[in-house]
């Protein structure tokens, strides 16, 4: 198996995890919705995190960006969410 592939895997898992534990999520769907949301997101923005930050391709760096990207994704769906509302609001 390719060692990059591995680090992904460990990245969005471990990603996946933290978003979990850092602000739990009320029901079981909840958990389900928000699990998937962190692992697709992580295994779709990893290498666009990994090049925004522009780390070099090394097993902790690629494990480091696809975390971030998975951690990271549910946040940005709550921000994208509170701005489509805002503009309904609006309009």
């Amino acid at each position: 198996m390719d060692d990059n592939l591995i680090a992904k895997i460990v990245g969005v898992v471990s990603g996946a995890f933290l978003s979990l534990s850092f602000d739990p999520p009320r029901s079981r769907s909840g958990l389900i919705r928000r699990g998937a949301s962190a692992l697709v997101f992580g295994w779709i923005f990893g290498y666009a995190t990994l090049e925004l930050l522009e780390w070099p391709e090394t097993y902790n760096h690629i494990v480091a960006a696809f975390c971030l990207a998975s951690m990271l994704s549910w946040s940005a769906i709550g921000i994208l969410k509170r701005m489509v509302e805002a503009y309904k609001k609006d309009a």
